[in-house]
């Protein structure tokens, strides 16, 4: 993380990006912030994802006010590292003061690394945890902040053995070794971990042993174990249905637990996953934030747009107040957004204040544990 101010050695220099409609003597208090997206992507909601965050981050500006910053977009669709890291050593001799994006994991080291050269903080999207420490703070909800939170949650609610099944892959495995150190950390237990073929709907064995280990386990812990399922859409839809048809066990005996993939809707009406739990931002000031979306571009908020709006307010403010240093970012009572409350830590993964959720049997969902409003001192 960059521990001193942002250099001005590009920022000030006659090579330094300048926009046209702004006359040339207007522009010694320019911030320049880039944004590197893959605008350019061949899939539809990649594309869809970028537009709907350089969105947000426009409207960010416009919100707070921020009238000396400007943004300088950038294609990032490439996924040759030296490719990347060309884009952003131009958006750096450019003048960018900070650098939000990119999306994707194996690109941030790239990014991080040429964006240090002037200790410009680089705001990013990838929820992979393999982006940890790489000189970046990670904008995005992460499998890790999501476990701790409904593992903290099902602990105080009195679990104390929790199982997994989950599809086979970088996403299923990280979150399992997420899952085993706050159990650990909570003097919990894990009693079983299933994986299945990612895009099986009916992993008929795994579910089958899963549902065989939370009888055993509710005969002998009655009302003190769950079972995480960290998957989305149709697919959790046909795992939830399947583990519930197996298992003869209720929600109110075991407790069904998700991650924010459950943020969903459609997932919202399944009757197998009535009475399961996930953690999510608190609702009201995102539907707020999406309400605003719609009214400005006359679509749907795409699900990254949020914390689009998230970065672009806190590097513009930052930025207006010259401010873009580590200690500022990472103050420890954290930043306010419309995701909620989230702070960063050294090694730039972040904390979120997060709500937990619980789906309704008529449809919907209700908060049933509010977030924190801010972050204990000291912690």
């Amino acid at each position: 993380m960059p521990s001193e101010p942002v250099s001005t050695q590009f920022a000030e220099s006659r090579n330094a990006y300048f926009p046209r409609h702004i006359p040339r003597n207007e522009t010694q208090n320019i911030k320049r912030i880039a944004v590197l997206l893959p605008f350019n992507s061949t899939n539809a909601d990649v594309q869809r994802q970028s537009k709907g965050i350089y969105n947000a981050i426009q409207m960010a500006l416009f919100q707070v006010g921020a009238r000396d910053v400007i943004l300088m977009p950038r294609d990032a669709t490439s996924a040759d590292p030296q490719v990347i890291q060309g884009i952003a050593e131009d958006a750096v001799r450019d003048g960018a003061v900070a650098i939000i994006g990119p999306v994707f994991a194996q690109q941030v080291p790239a990014v991080a690394a040429k964006a240090a050269t002037v200790n410009a903080p680089v705001l990013a999207f990838s929820t992979d945890v393999s982006a940890f420490g790489q000189g970046a703070y990670l904008m995005s909800l992460t499998p890790n902040s999501e476990v701790e939170r409904i593992v903290d949650w099902a602990a105080k609610d009195g679990v104390t053995r929790f199982a997994m099944l989950g599809p086979d892959n970088a996403s299923g495995r990280n979150i399992e070794q997420a899952l085993r150190q706050e159990v650990a950390e909570r003097g919990g237990q894990v009693v079983s971990v299933e994986y299945y073929t990612p895009g099986n709907a009916s992993p008929q064995e795994q579910a089958r042993r899963t549902a065989t280990v939370i009888e055993a386990e509710n005969r002998s812990y009655p009302n003190k174990v769950a079972v995480l399922i960290p998957e989305s859409g149709v697919q959790l839809r046909s795992v939830g249905s399947l583990l519930r048809a197996i298992a003869n066990v209720t929600p109110r005996e075991v407790r069904f637990l998700g991650t924010g993939q459950w943020n969903d809707a459609d997932i919202w009406r399944e009757p197998s996953l009535y009475g399961g739990a996930f953690p999510a931002p608190n609702p009201t000031e995102l539907q707020d934030f999406e309400k605003r979306y719609q009214a400005i571009y006359g679509e749907a908020a795409p699900r990254l747009a949020s914390f689009g709006y998230d970065a672009g307010a806190l590097a513009a403010t930052l930025a207006a107040n010259a401010r873009l240093d580590a200690a500022m970012i990472q103050r420890p009572q954290g930043w306010s957004g419309v995701n909620g409350l989230f702070r960063f830590n050294p090694d730039g993964s972040v904390e979120r204040a997060l709500a937990i959720m619980q789906l309704q049997n008529q449809g919907g969902v209700k908060i049933i544990s509010p977030p924190i409003q801010a972050f204990a001192a000291g912690s």
